[in-house]
């Protein structure tokens, strides 16, 4: 009988892989002290027809049943098929490669012809001669343009459900450091409605030293002038429920630095009761309609229509600490995040006039009325065939980015579940803007919802990943997420357990139990890991995605370099003291 060397036995690269999965040592055909679900175990390997796992001369605390079981279990594959990917780990596997954790997600520049002309014109040449960035401008002007549109032109985004109805109304947050020029990015946009806002309490203070002039009996016939607004700025909720009376097409509140809007919340209820009714508030403010006020020897008063649009620029630090701390009720994922670009030195050379054609166009879009069927009937604006097919489209897609996100960063999922309504409102702007007559088409086109589709998914999506990932944090532990991938690197692991979390690093022996499993699963969505599957239902053990290796080694390396540092520091102040 012939006997082959042991590496040319066709059993071997099983071995070798369960080597690399369990440790231990290969002693030809024997793989000696493997650390198996905890235990130590020697085993030998044979196959059967079937591709059944078989175990034979086993020494430690398994039966040969038990152990064959489990390990067919945990490679989940037929012998011959396993022995074939033995071999070449990375032969026909179609899996994605694994999320890498320290990359910064990248924000597109704008793409002007997914936008109405007139804004993106305004934008590229007003951002030349300022020397901004073009998206934070582009969607400053969408923010005002959305204010400016009486609210009572609505969008019915589903043809059998009439009760589902949005208006233009959008949440806009540019993102960026000092350097981006958000404050004059902010004022050059929102000057057309600025200047609206002057010309109304004008039109009310004549009218209303009109009334004053009036004797008493002439009073009681003539009606009290309301002063409708069209912008709000650094306000209280009391404020701006008096404001908000007297304006039921909705108003666009300014925020230089959004961090004092929301700190205000806190600041000035307590953080308790007083802070979820002024959360309440603004929530309904982005969801318009009738809102009661009942005050304590005051009575009760409705307003109309609770209608706010937003624009305000924030600091990287001060909105990931706001993020952090605050309670998810939704509030902070209604906004579209902007992350701008940083400023440069901007151009005096002559232009075209784009501020006077956008300034016409915000006065245009403050005095449109409803859209008209056959020429009579005020209807809300619905979808062409064409465009409902592209709507239809856009929502099966928000709901698998929604789903996709969830087990990983929570705050991003429910941004991404307030895209069908955002997606809707974006049309009804792209499709009043376009329009040329003083009543809109009570039809939108395919045209429109394809280019709002692909800004939303192109443009808007990305600046959402970059926000909610580099500056809120891509897990909803983070540093613990980091911390644990930086371990595995570093250690060169093939498994991990919970118990390996209390040997790291401070931030993971921090973790209790739940804690450190919540992290393994946000891993294992993130493509690093996947769960040992076990015969016992409380199994908490993982196997590492063997690629991790290949694709970050120089990121091992840093990992290792930055802890043997870290061991030197402390061991040397611990010399000192």
């Amino acid at each position: 009988m012939t006997t082959l060397p042991i590496k040319q036995h066709k059993h071997y690269p099983l071995i070798e892989t369960l080597h690399a999965r369990y440790g231990g040592e290969v002693d030809g055909l024997w793989l000696k002290a493997a650390t198996i679900k905890g235990q130590l175990t020697d085993l030998y390997v044979t196959g059967k027809e079937g591709g059944e796992i078989v175990v034979s001369k086993t020494e430690g605390n398994y039966n040969t049943k038990e152990l064959s079981l489990y390990l067919g279990i945990d490679f989940d594959l037929p012998l011959a098929t396993f022995a074939k990917r033995a071999a070449d780990p990375h032969a026909n596997d179609n899996r994605p490669p694994p999320i890498d954790l320290w990359q910064r997600a990248k924000c597109p520049p704008l793409t002007v012809e997914y936008l109405p002309e007139v804004i993106g014109e305004f934008a590229s040449i007003q951002a030349d001669l300022m020397g901004a960035d073009p998206a934070g401008l582009a969607m400053a002007a969408l923010a005002t343009c959305a204010a400016a549109i009486p609210d009572s032109i609505e969008i019915q985004p589903k043809e059998h459900d009439p009760s589902w109805r949005e208006s233009a109304r959008l949440w806009v947050a540019l993102v960026g450091l000092p350097s981006t020029m958000k404050s004059p990015i902010i004022n050059a946009a929102t000057r057309p409605l600025k200047a609206l806002d002057k010309t109304l309490y004008q039109q009310f203070a004549e009218a209303k030293a009109a009334y004053d002039d009036l004797d008493k009996d002439a009073k009681k016939s003539a009606s009290v002038p309301r002063h409708t607004r069209l912008r709000l700025e650094d306000t209280t909720i009391e404020a701006a429920q008096e404001v908000l009376k007297d304006s039921p097409d909705g108003v666009l509140l300014l925020q230089d630095e959004l961090s004092g809007w929301f700190g205000s919340m806190e600041k000035y209820s307590g953080g308790g009761r007083g802070s979820a009714k002024d959360r309440g508030f603004w929530l309904q403010a982005f969801n318009g309609g009738p809102y009661t006020i009942n005050r304590v020897g005051r009575g009760a008063s409705m307003i109309p229509n609770l209608s706010c649009s937003l624009l305000g620029g924030i600091q990287p630090e001060p909105i990931r600490a706001i993020a952090k701390e605050m309670q998810d009720d939704g509030l902070l994922q209604r906004l579209f995040p902007i992350i701008l670009r940083a400023g440069k030195l901007g151009k005096d050379v002559p232009m075209p006039d784009v501020v006077g054609e956008y300034g016409a166009l915000v006065d245009r879009l403050h005095v449109l009325r409803k859209p008209l069927r056959g020429g009579m009937q005020e209807v809300p604006l619905r979808f062409s065939p064409a465009a409902q097919r592209v709507w239809q489209e856009v929502a099966e897609r928000n709901h698998d980015l929604a789903t996709a996100w969830e087990s990983v960063n929570v705050k991003l999922a429910a941004h991404c579940g307030k895209f069908n309504g955002m997606f809707a409102r974006l049309c009804l702007v792209w499709h009043c803007i376009e329009s040329k007559s003083a009543r809109p088409a009570s039809v939108i086109n395919e045209d429109v919802a394809t280019r709002v589709r692909d800004f939303l998914y192109e443009f808007l999506y990305p600046h959402a990943i970059a926000f909610y990932t580099d500056v809120v944090g891509l897990a909803e532990r983070q540093d613990a997420v980091l911390a644990t991938a930086g371990y595995i690197l570093a250690k060169g692991l093939h498994r991990i357990t919970l118990r390996d979390m209390a040997r790291g690093d401070s931030i993971m022996r921090a973790l209790d139990v739940t804690q450190a499993e919540a992290v393994m699963v946000q891993l294992d969505a993130l493509g690093w890991l996947t769960p040992v599957p076990s015969l016992r239902r409380d199994s908490r053990e993982w196997s590492v995605d063997t690629r991790v290796f290949e694709i970050y080694s120089e990121r091992a390396e840093e990992e290792k370099e930055r802890r043997k540092k870290t061991r030197e520091i402390i061991r040397d102040a611990l010399k000192v003291a």
